[in-house]
């Protein structure tokens, strides 16, 4: 991994007292990329409509790239999931880009100042496996186009 980031802005709330709103996540794309499988958005979505701790929003207003090496692909979309672990109430987040012949790939993680004690691919796919084969084990689970 090197040094670049992505910096997502979200669009403010009316109750917040900036308009805009931010995320940094630290780039993960490898040479080999990380794929993500389409059936988990399409899961996550439909147990949103089941699970109140799951929430989907349209919010990303725009997506920054900073630093060198940063890849060449041109996405078309961005998606951000964000969770809680319930156990040790540990935050992370997932940054996951659309390119049009690879299809979704994870580019980035968050918190930007603690990498996951463990990054691999196995790993972060495993965890979203598990969002969708136990939620329960997650709270605040937001999943942000």
């Amino acid at each position: 991994m090197n040094g670049s980031i992505y910096k997502v802005i979200f669009k403010g709330g009316q109750a917040e007292e900036t308009e805009f709103l931010s995320l940094t996540f630290k780039n993960v794309i490898t040479e080999i990329p990380i794929h993500i499988p389409a059936q988990v958005f399409s899961k996550l979505k439909k147990l949103s409509e089941t699970d109140n701790a799951l929430i989907p929003i349209q919010n990303i207003e725009e997506v920054l790239r900073f630093g060198e090496g940063l890849p060449s692909y041109k996405f078309n979309y961005y998606i951000v999931v964000l969770i809680t672990n319930k156990q040790n109430n540990k935050k992370e987040g997932f940054l996951i880009g659309n390119v049009k012949k690879l299809g979704d790939i994870l580019i980035g993680i968050w918190p930007f100042n603690n990498e996951f004690d463990s990054f691999s691919p196995a790993i972060i796919l495993n965890k979203l496996n598990e969002l969708i084969e136990q939620p329960s084990k997650f709270k605040n689970i937001c999943l942000i186009f």
